[in-house]
């Protein structure tokens, strides 16, 4: 009797465990949206649909990374009912890809339980709960697509409608250069200094233009409407992409007049962190005049050891490969010893040892 008791307390243990195991990650249901639909209304829960394709490495890295962890679970499953549908295969997924419009993988899709549209975004999203608060958008009116697209159709024009809009639409991969052009025409400037217009000075205003001068000319009322972080952020970002590009030979026609005009402008925003901006700065400057280049190392090491290991393994990461037919081995070897990550090592060694 104890024999069997005691298999029987094993039996029910072993269950629990793979109950739990099971139990970790998103349940994607094998359903048809129609079904799943159906299911939501009844559980009042809204559908969850993550569009794939067998050959998408995002998608991949998703289902790897994301959908099984626990906190992914513990947030969708009691919230929605949640499918998978691959847009190349089978005729539910690419009916439904096609009635979408979608065009990139992944792209998610949330409907309600009547089957109407949501909130709908695209992208590998590898953080868990950034992905979960993308998703959450979906039960805010002010940045579900569903919502924002509904009421752009019906005519509403109102600056922060149009501007959110536009940016859950730009979120989707689609190209809405022409109607931001647009838009941003007929904008106050009022209307521009606000949350839901930042994107714009962030994805469609290269430095130099004049929306990045009008930024730049406003960034104060830019930092009390939003926030010195988030200003920081993409001006950092712009103006490592500047530099960088120059160093990895993209941006062929820089000039070092234009390359100090630009680091004065940047001196405008009063960044509190200048990142790897001086580092990138430098290496273009270099690589175009090719002169003092013991004094340029030096300042180049002060730099780096002034960083996290990650900004030092980054500006490494382009700055070897960038500079690499003017730097002997031994002074690649030198900087290489710096990189702490064997990713980088191993592509700074491929890209930029003969």
């Amino acid at each position: 009797m104890k024999q069997i008791m005691k298999r029987f307390f094993l039996l029910l243990v072993l269950t629990a465990l793979i109950s739990n195991t099971f139990a970790q990650g998103i349940n994607f249901e094998d359903l048809t949206v129609e079904q799943a639909v159906e299911q939501a209304k009844v559980e009042d829960k809204y559908v969850f649909i993550d569009v794939y394709t067998a050959w998408c490495s995002p998608c991949k890295m998703m289902d790897a990374q994301v959908f099984p962890t626990k906190e992914a679970g513990d947030y969708f499953n009691p919230r929605f009912v949640s499918l998978k549908l691959n847009a190349e295969a089978g005729t539910e997924g690419p009916k439904f890809a096609n009635k979408y419009n979608v065009k990139v993988y992944p792209t998610y899709v949330v409907l309600d339980g009547n089957g109407d549209l949501v909130h709908m975004f695209s992208g590998g999203i590898l953080d868990v709960p950034a992905f979960n608060d993308k998703v959450e958008e979906a039960f805010d009116e002010n940045k579900a697509y569903g919502s924002l697209k509904k009421r752009y159709e019906a005519g509403d024009r109102e600056s922060k409608l149009v501007a959110s809009y536009l940016h859950a639409s730009m979120n989707m991969r689609s190209d809405v250069t022409d109607l931001i052009d647009e838009f941003y025409k007929v904008s106050s400037d009022e209307d521009k200094i606000t949350e839901e217009c930042l994107f714009i000075f962030d994805k469609y205003a290269p430095i130099g233009s004049d929306r990045e001068i009008f930024f730049r000319n406003n960034v104060a009322k830019f930092r009390k409407a939003v926030g010195d972080e988030k200003v920081e952020e993409i001006v950092k970002r712009k103006y490592e992409d500047y530099f960088g590009l120059i160093v990895k030979r993209i941006s062929a026609t820089a000039t070092v007049e234009e390359i100090e005009k630009t680091a004065n402008d940047l001196a405008e925003y009063g960044l509190s962190d200048l990142g790897k901006i001086p580092v990138f700065k430098d290496a273009a400057i270099y690589k175009l005049k090719q002169e003092n280049k013991e004094a340029f190392l030096q300042k180049l090491k002060s730099d780096l050891s002034n960083m996290t290991e990650a900004d030092k393994d980054l500006s490494l990461y382009i700055v070897i490969p960038g500079l690499k037919d003017l730097l002997t081995e031994m002074e690649k070897d030198d900087l290489l010893a710096l990189v702490k990550s064997d990713k980088v090592k191993g592509y700074v060694i491929r890209a930029a040892y003969r």
